[in-house]
């Protein structure tokens, strides 16, 4: 049993939720309003037998303990283990709690450092630095909201302060704030005379700085010196995993269900400043995955608005070609995967042309009215990127048109709706001056994955040995989930067949969180090293239960079928459970919609379908 499952056997999910929720017995289970989004009729259901919770209503979402306190409380999974660690009396590994202590110091001398920081911006010293933020109309609100601040003009201001405070230089080090110069072994400040903005992650830590020079260098000084700094990789900060801005904009986002991104810090500040919180900023770089990975946990609608300049229109190109493309895969297969009746939104990313000239922050600053337009009304993804490739390619040449349809169509194929395919194939062909009988006769033939890779065509033939029968028998309330997971892993190429799948049908958290995470990453490396220790035990139990190792002497095609089997009965487990949450929220003499009744239908005939003689 790893440390995941002993927790989440001695918890009682009804306990954990009571916590934070004002439950009402209804039956077997428990019920209140969901905490999640604003109703009159309660729609959140606890159901004590499964350990599980699941709202009927707008959210369409449920889960067990892990994944309600992470919901409830803005917590990454490895915060809520260790909540939740500590409510069950379970001790986390020594690796566990020496990270965790070695994250509290780091948050601690980021702290001390901001807060010093703040307390120079308006001293004489900070005065450079104060008239700049009043030229560029930054409240007295925004300054303390956004914790800002001033690193002074010398090599040690921070480093002596940090000392007299008793903070230990060698975290100093790790935060980055001090730097150490490995040869001579000296130390000293590694930001110096700029305008500090210190950057929280979701939870409110500080994890990292943001520093910008506050004058520009002479012409002929040595080196480089850069506009804009940020402390660099640290145990606790990763720039290409955040998003300035998170903390204060979670919860605007997920109740407009709008994310607006932009590039720089004063493009946020400017933004909050004027009522539009739903704004967060990409830190000045092409929107990451992991990145995308937060955002799309928090709404359906996005708009990006970056500078107008050619280095912002580059970074549009790139968040656009790299990250969103995961994003259009992967929410066209959770539309395919969730059925008629509980289908979400896809995922819609409109793109804010600015006025040239203008970045965020001049347009929001004198002109929110235009700002409010152009973000409100801003086109859809397809019709600023298809012109956008279309000019960087020869389109006169045949080899230039098949270059843009290689770019663009992958994302036109991962689109969810067969009109707006229609339609973008059509502005795709006009784009490119030919009849769009002549686009389609050169499309590519092969399904692309998400990874860019062509599919591999499932196998047909083959013998008909039987399934692993722990696959199919025990306790499948746990079994079915961890032998999918530990198939998926020991045998990547099956990542897919997996269409028709969705990481809600995964009960267990950790369970969810792996796979989450697995589909995004490259490989079995990757992945270990993107998670914490607690799931890298749970990881290595999965992949060397008895059940994963029984699969390895399969062949593809047997593999394929229990692999089919194990995603239906998932499958089906989660449409019993939502349609017994509706007749919870409903009145009981309701049968279930003939949509809800036609889907298990459909996946018991798949079931019966898959099961091997």
């Amino acid at each position: 049993m790893s440390i995941v499952d002993d927790i989440r056997a001695r918890l009682d999910i009804v306990d954990v939720v009571s916590g934070y929720l004002a439950l009402q017995k209804a039956g077997r289970n428990f019920k209140a309003p969901c905490p999640f989004h604003t109703e009159r009729t309660p729609s959140f259901i606890v159901n004590p037998e499964r350990q599980s919770w699941r709202c009927f209503g707008a959210c369409s979402t449920g889960g067990d303990a892990f994944s309600f306190v992470m919901r409830h409380q803005n917590l990454e999974f490895g915060d809520a283990l260790r909540l939740l660690a500590q409510k069950a009396g379970v001790e986390l590994s020594q690796t566990g709690k020496q990270d965790g202590e070695r994250r509290n110091r780091l948050h601690n001398i980021n702290r001390l450092a901001a807060s010093y920081y703040q307390e120079r911006l308006k001293s004489p010293q900070g005065s450079a630095a104060m008239e700049y933020l009043k030229r560029r109309g930054v409240s007295a609100d925004m300054i303390d909201g956004f914790q800002l601040g001033y690193s002074p003009d010398r090599w040690d201001a921070l480093k002596t302060y940090l000392a007299s405070m008793g903070a230990p230089e060698a975290d100093a080090v790790a935060s980055g704030l001090i730097y150490r110069n490995d040869e001579s072994g000296r130390t000293w400040d590694f930001f110096r005379d700029r305008l500090m903005f210190p950057i929280p992650d979701r939870q409110g830590n500080i994890i990292g700085f943001g520093g910008r020079q506050l004058q520009e260098p002479p012409a002929d000084a040595p080196g480089y010196n850069p506009k804009y700094i940020n402390t660099a990789s640290t145990p606790i900060f990763d720039k290409r995993s955040t998003l300035y801005g998170l903390h204060l904009a979670h919860s605007p986002i997920r109740a407009s269900n709008t994310g607006i991104i932009v590039e720089g810090y004063m493009d946020v500040i400017a933004a909050h400043q004027h009522g539009y919180a739903n704004v967060v900023a990409s830190m000045g770089t092409a929107l990451t995955e992991n990145q995308v990975a937060q955002l799309k946990s928090l709404a359906t609608n996005f708009v990006l608005a970056l500078d107008p300049d050619t280095a912002g229109q580059e970074a549009t190109l790139r968040s656009l070609e790299a990250s969103w493309k995961v994003i259009g895969a992967q929410s066209a297969a959770r539309g395919r995967s969730q059925g008629v009746l509980h289908r979400r939104d896809p995922i819609t990313l409109n793109i804010a042309a600015l006025p040239d000239g203008k970045d965020p922050d001049d347009l929001i600053r004198h002109d929110a009215a235009e700002w409010e337009r152009l973000t409100k009304n801003a086109p859809p993804l397809m019709s600023y990127l298809i012109p956008a490739i279309a000019s960087r390619f020869d389109t006169a040449s045949g080899q230039g048109k098949s270059q843009v349809v290689e770019a663009i169509f992958p994302l036109i194929a991962a689109t969810q709706n067969p009109f707006d395919q229609q339609r973008y194939l059509q502005d795709l062909a006009d784009a490119l001056d030919i009849t769009l009988d002549a686009l389609r006769a050169g499309l590519p033939r092969t399904p692309t994955a998400p990874n860019g890779q062509r599919r591999r065509p499932m196998q047909r033939d083959g013998g008909q040995r039987q399934v692993a029968s722990s696959a199919l028998v025990g306790n499948r309330e746990d079994i079915l989930e961890d032998f999918l997971l530990g198939l998926l892993l020991n045998r990547p190429e099956l990542r897919y067949n997996l269409n028709d799948f969705s990481p809600e049908y995964f009960r267990k958290s950790a369970d969810r969180e792996i796979f989450a995470r697995w589909i995004e990453c490259a490989d079995i490396e990757e992945l270990r090293a993107s998670l914490d220790e607690p799931l890298r035990a749970h990881l290595h139990e999965l992949m060397a239960a008895e059940d994963a190792r029984a699969d390895i002497r399969m062949d593809t095609l047997d593999s394929e079928r229990a692999l089919a089997q194990c995603m239906q009965r998932l499958k089906r487990r989660h449409l019993l459970e939502r349609q017994e949450a509706m007749m919870l929220t409903t009145d009981i003499t309701t049968p279930p919609p003939r949509e809800m009744a036609a889907e298990i239908a459909n996946v018991n005939a798949g079931i019966k379908a898959t099961e091997l003689r």
